[in-house]
């Protein structure tokens, strides 16, 4: 049994929550690839548009998550009990009511209701944090996951809302995430106050920049302008993973494995944003991966950098909340998540490569493609199924491990 306040328990249901949607976005994933199969079994059953909406819907409900229990965190006791009480219950109870209206198809109401609640959240958070840059730049984060969740159902043109799509997974997120990370790394290293709160406000904004351009080349922007932004988008993953590197070399006493799932996240940055963001704004390249494999690799490990910050924060947070400065979960998630999510990114870039040559080369029909494409799809299914068992391992590893919880104040 362990003593929390009701800070603290609220904090550590909120981390629960995350695990629990853990194995929902496996389902959602797997499903995905077997829609994908020529013949599948599912595809009288249901539409891979609805599968793609609800792991979508999925995956940010777990993001956001860790945003909400990491704001529980910075604000500590500053925050008002009363606000600490109630934030972290409605949260819940809007993710789950998000999970449950999706067969009537009224999610929409859910998702316009959390992105309120990330404003209040916001505004009930100013003020108040460790570090008031890394608090600064997290309350950004949430405005803009918020505005874009309003965008997102004010929109009408295709492009537009495609533009969108990409701007909240390569921009939104990751700006969020960067707060986590900055965080994490202040808590799991020997790196100086100063120093976190520069490298914040610099990488923060670089990442903004960089994701904002990969999500208007969706949309094509001028050769002039594409070439002028590459070196940007790559300088701004590079400086990203620069910065976790030097902290992560002077880690302190921390035995978690946050810094593990941190350095995870900032591979993917650099594969799914500064190798294949740069590469995709490109115009040419552009029109020739939209709505191929290579463009879904991208945003494969573009999506799986900020759920990699999300369990980190469970990670870091459930070790400090236990009191014990251990393990919560153990290596083999670990592994089999880093190299299944990395693995099912480059088989995923190999079959949209052979799609557009195949498509746009060959000249082979596009019915024909899956059959074509059966080996590779096979190997990143085996790849998808690896990260799905690292998802079902860490959430049955922090099930059981689970504590008995004793709230000592109010």
């Amino acid at each position: 049994m362990i003593q929390l306040s009701a800070r603290g328990q609220a904090a550590y249901q909120l981390l629960t929550l995350i695990v629990a949607l853990l194995p929902l976005y496996a389902v959602g994933f797997l499903a995905s690839a077997l829609l994908q199969l020529p013949s599948s079994p599912l595809a009288d059953l249901v539409d891979l548009a609805d599968i793609e909406g609800v792991k979508g819907l999925v995956l940010e409900l777990a993001i956001m998550s860790a945003l909400v229990c990491a704001g529980l965190l910075l604000a500590g006791e500053r925050l008002r009990p009363r606000a600490a009480w109630w934030l972290p219950r409605l949260w819940t109870g809007l993710a789950l009511v998000s999970l449950l209206l999706i067969p009537v198809e009224l999610d929409w109401v859910a998702e316009l209701a959390a992105a309120l609640f990330l404003l209040l959240l916001a505004l009930a958070t100013h003020g108040s944090g460790e570090s008031s840059a890394i608090v600064r730049v997290w309350q950004i984060g949430l405005l803009l996951i918020a505005a874009s969740a309003f965008a997102a159902h004010l929109l009408e043109d295709v492009r537009a809302l495609e533009a969108l799509q990409a701007f909240r997974l390569h921009a939104t997120h990751p700006v969020a995430a960067v707060s986590l990370l900055f965080w994490l790394l202040r808590r799991c290293s020997r790196v100086e106050a100063r120093w976190a709160e520069d490298g914040v406000r610099i990488v923060a904004l670089l990442v903004f920049l960089a994701g904002a351009s990969i999500s208007l080349g969706r949309v094509g922007l001028p050769a002039i302008v594409s070439l002028g932004a590459t070196p940007l988008i790559a300088l701004a993953y590079v400086i990203l993973a620069a910065h976790c590197c030097r902290a992560l070399s002077q880690r302190n006493e921390n035995a978690s494995l946050a810094p593990h799932w941190m350095a995870v996240a900032a591979l993917f940055w650099l594969a799914g944003g500064g190798f294949l963001g740069a590469l995709g704004i490109q115009p040419a390249i552009s029109e020739a991966i939209s709505g191929s494999h290579l463009e879904r690799a991208q945003d494969w490990l573009a999506g799986w950098a900020p759920l990699a910050i999300a369990l980190a924060v469970v990670n870091e947070s459930a070790s400090s909340l236990r009191g014990g400065n251990q393990r919560v979960t153990g290596y083999a998630p670990l592994w089999l998540m880093a190299f299944g999510v990395g693995l099912a990114g480059i088989v995923q870039v190999c079959r949209g490569v052979a799609q557009i040559y195949l498509r746009d080369v060959a000249a082979v029909e596009s019915g024909a493609l899956p059959a074509l494409l059966l080996p590779l799809t096979v190997i990143w299914m085996i790849c998808l199924v690896a990260v799905a068992a690292g998802l079902g391992i860490y959430a049955l590893g922090f099930w059981l491990r689970r504590p008995r919880i004793r709230v000592v104040d109010a």
